[in-house]
């Protein structure tokens, strides 16, 4: 059963700032997807390194770092390169700023998938 809206919302906000130090230490590691819609076969994501991170910010579907993340495409923001299903990858690499150190894009874009974008994916479920 999923969490209250209330509870949700409360590890939403609690993310924004929690999330910080394990994204930029990159505190993640492969494991395989056990969500897989539209028939997909399972594939390397990501799962944090503390299993409690993972039950409440984990991602089964598509791992926790963004990396290995699809979503579909917002047509205000051309140039995703759609995978069989439609689908783009989320912040994909060719999207990161010159000046911006990889280590630091890699960790921004964990942060953005985790705490904000999907944040408390696991309490939905």
């Amino acid at each position: 059963m999923p969490a209250s809206q209330t509870k949700q919302a409360f590890w939403m906000v609690v993310g924004y700032f929690l999330l910080i130090v394990p994204c930029l230490a990159h505190a993640w590691e492969p494991c395989l997807s056990t969500i897989n819609p539209f028939g997909r076969a399972p594939r390397v994501i990501s799962r944090w390194i503390n299993p409690w991170l993972n039950t409440i910010y984990g991602n089964r579907e598509d791992g926790v770092s963004g990396a290995e993340a699809l979503i579909w495409p917002n047509p205000a923001q051309p140039g995703g390169v759609p995978r069989r299903d439609g689908r783009v990858l989320y912040m994909p690499d060719k999207d990161k700023p010159k000046w911006l150190p990889q280590w630091l894009w890699v960790a921004l874009r964990a942060w953005c998938w985790s705490a904000w974008r999907n944040s408390t994916n696991e309490l939905s479920r």
